[in-house]
This record gives structure tokens, C-alpha cells and sequence, in this order.
């Protein structure tokens, strides 16, 4: 890949190796560089994971994406930096849990005599820096504490901000996926009318002291922790896209825009 144009774009020199820190801070620097986004979800695009198409995407056309583009770069990021990684996914808990499907990618990366849980793109609610991969782990990251837990043959991460609210995130299990299994669920999550990607825009941002969520009508703020809400009319919604996130919105309407 076009490893040292990514290392330029993220800001973070390469020099230590595979080590845990360096997967620390490319994990922290790619969280800073990048939206988590649906845009060409919204406009009626295709979602490729070639690299050469996220390459531009993410490099060249300073654009970001969901979580099958993020963790798709980044383990070849992690592959030039000389580490090995492991493509699972996973069921984000949300709504009934007969609804709950395989739509999330995570990475299993070993360093340092640790295995880690890395995650660049579960959007602003995610993780910032990589977890061990055990049972019990707890981490406090810019204001919301993430704890990881074994039940049976899951492992579920489970968010806690700081009024003392706890919700489970996603579940994912040990069997390493392929590139077909990532192609499927990136299609289905893309494509499906029933898709949250499909019937809501979302743009977020991830920064050292604030998380920005913009999920259709409602721009969430999240500092140490603790969230402030504002409504975001129709009229508005292009000039706070452009003013948030940097992003010009087509005039035409999106997906959202056009369900009854």
C-alpha cells in the first residue's frame, strides 16, 4: 500500500517497529485523521474495499468511511508496519437481537506478548486506543470507560460514560473471517433497505478532548464523557456538515431524504 503517504497523512512517524506502543499510536493518529462516514452510502454510491480505492478515498480525496473501509486500510497499515492481524466480525447491539447480524469488522492483532482488540471504525462512540483482548479488560479513553467481557464463545465490549451509563457496543467471536466473508456483510450493510446506513446520514469525528456525532437531525458532542444535544434542522444540515466536518453535501437529496 501507499504506506508512507498514509504515515503522512496521519501525522505519526514509523520508527519503533511492531511494537504495542507503535500500534497504539497509529491506532490513536488514524482516529484523529479520519471521519467515520456514510456519504457515498447517502448519494447512492458503491462501497469498494480495494485498496487502491480506499487509498484515494481516505488519502487523496480526504474523505473517510464506515468500519469495513477503516479496519480494511488499516490492517494493511498494520501489514506494512510489519504486524499480523485477523479480521473478525461482529453484531452491534442495537434494537432487538433477532435483528442483530455479522456487520461490524474488528482486528485481532498480537504485540508486545499481548493480543489486542484494534478497532479504528466504530465511529466516535469507539474505541480510541487498542484493548487487550481479555477478559475483565477496562479502559478509560477520553472520558468513557470500555469494558470487555467473555460470555461463552463472545466477547462483547460494553461502553460506560461518565454519568455512570453502561451500554453493550457490538459482540464478535474468535473464527478468523476472509476477505469473501467481509465482502458479504460489507454488500448486505451498503445495500440493504433495511440498513441504519441506508435510512440515516451519519458523519463523526474523533479529536483529542471531543467526540462529534452527527447522526441525521441530532449533532452529539461528547467531552469528558458527557454528551450535549443539538437539533439540526433540514435547512441547516448542509452548512453544519460543511462547518463540522469539512464535507460539501450534494444539493440533491440523499437516501434519507427521499424515504417517506
Amino acid at each position: 500500500m501507499r504506506f508512507d503517504d498514509y504515515l503522512r497523512r496521519i501525522g505519526q512517524p514509523l520508527s519503533d517497529g511492531a511494537t504495542a506502543d507503535t500500534l497504539r499510536r497509529l491506532h490513536v493518529a488514524h482516529r484523529e485523521a479520519f471521519l467515520f462516514e456514510n456519504v457515498s452510502i447517502q448519494t447512492g454510491g458503491a462501497i469498494s474495499l480495494t485498496l487502491g480505492d480506499l487509498e484515494r478515498k481516505f488519502l487523496d480525496e480526504g474523505r473517510g468511511g464506515y468500519c469495513f473501509e477503516h479496519n480494511t486500510l488499516f490492517a494493511a497499515v498494520l501489514g506494512d508496519a510489519g504486524f499480523e492481524s485477523t479480521t473478525l466480525l461482529g453484531r452491534v447491539r442495537r434494537g432487538p437481537p433477532e435483528r442483530w447480524a455479522r456487520t461490524h469488522m474488528v482486528l485481532r492483532v498480537p504485540a508486545g506478548g499481548e493480543t489486542w482488540l484494534a478497532d479504528v471504525g466504530f465511529g466516535s462512540m469507539g474505541l480510541i486506543e487498542p484493548i487487550p483482548l481479555r477478559d475483565g479488560t477496562v479502559s478509560e479513553q477520553s472520558g468513557l470507560t470500555y469494558r470487555l467481557r467473555r460470555d461463552a464463545h463472545l466477547w462483547i465490549l460494553a461502553m460506560r460514560d461518565a454519568t455512570g451509563v453502561e451500554i453493550d457496543l457490538y459482540e464478535f467471536s474468535d473464527d478468523p473471517q476472509t476477505h469473501g466473508d467481509v465482502e458479504v456483510a460489507n454488500h448486505f450493510t451498503a445495500t440493504h433497505p433495511e440498513s441504519v446506513f441506508r435510512k440515516t446520514l451519519t458523519i463523526q469525528r474523533t479529536g483529542p478532548t471531543e467526540r462529534t456525532l452527527l447522526r441525521t437531525d441530532l449533532l452529539t458532542r461528547y467531552r469528558g464523557g458527557r454528551a450535549s444535544d443539538e437539533q439540526v434542522t433540514r435547512g441547516r444540515l448542509r452548512d453544519v456538515v460543511r462547518d463540522e466536518f469539512g464535507i460539501d453535501l450534494p444539493a440533491g437529496p440523499l437516501l434519507f431524504e427521499r424515504t417517506p
